[in-house]
């Protein structure tokens, strides 16, 4: 699952698109699965590790993205904002043709850009990874 989220990422990278946006945060949210199915990393451990906040973005990236709306915990938004404007700060219009759009997501902790967000999940997952030998 790595692997994929790996190529997922370069996908999403490549063209920053819902499609990949939700395949990528999908993928790096069930990592977490097949570690749990093989024992490869003590259940703790691995609980601890879904704690952290990139990661719990993650997870409510692919659950918005299956289900629309969250109802067992704070539903955040996503914002689309464009060029070098601050997530969250674009007002509609101001798009600057060909600049493409990214997407934000906005909690009770802030606004992440969900690109960067998506690098910092991947990083995290490499790190335990490593820390684990996998």
């Amino acid at each position: 699952m790595l692997e994929k989220a790996r190529r997922e990422l370069t996908r999403l990278v490549a063209n920053f698109d819902i499609d990949n946006v939700f395949n990528f945060f999908v993928t790096a949210w069930h990592i977490q699965d097949s570690i749990l199915k093989t024992n490869a990393v003590p259940q703790s451990k691995v609980e601890a590790f879904v704690k952290d906040t990139d990661i719990q973005y993650a997870r409510d990236l692919c659950d918005k993205g299956k289900h629309l709306n969250l109802t067992k915990r704070p539903d955040p938004s996503t914002d689309m904002y464009f060029g070098n404007a601050t997530p969250g700060t674009a007002v509609p219009g101001e798009a600057i043709a060909g600049s493409g759009g990214k997407w934000a997501l906005r909690s009770e902790n802030g606004v992440v850009p969900v690109d960067e967000l998506a690098e910092r999940v991947l990083t995290k997952w490499d790190r335990l990874f490593a820390e684990h030998k996998l």
